[in-house]
């Protein structure tokens, strides 16, 4: 009998760039102040949103998109069980 293994590929597979690019950390929240202190508004219902978590720092173009993880593709959207957040990323997923 054959080993079932010597089919396999050894070399690893690559990952994304999207999650290459990706902000995390201080970087991330020292970009979620930045858009926060810019305009405190959910961009798309207007509502008054407060520091640090009464908003999700959203992606316009999602990245499984292929839009990028860059200052001018975010927005902040207010959050919670009706929040606008949960309601575009329902909607992002259904393309």
């Amino acid at each position: 009998m054959k080993p079932r293994l010597s089919n396999l590929n050894p070399h690893r597979l690559k990952t994304l760039k999207v999650a290459d690019k990706r902000i995390t950390g201080v970087t991330l929240q020292q970009r979620r102040l930045k858009m926060w202190k810019a305009d405190p508004r959910c961009a798309i219902c207007g509502k008054l949103t407060e520091y640090p978590h009464g908003f999700e720092l959203d992606h316009i173009t999602p990245l499984y998109l292929g839009g990028e993880d860059i200052l001018e593709n975010t927005q902040i959207l207010c959050c919670g069980p009706d929040g606008c957040h949960k309601k575009k990323t329902k909607s992002d997923f259904k393309r």
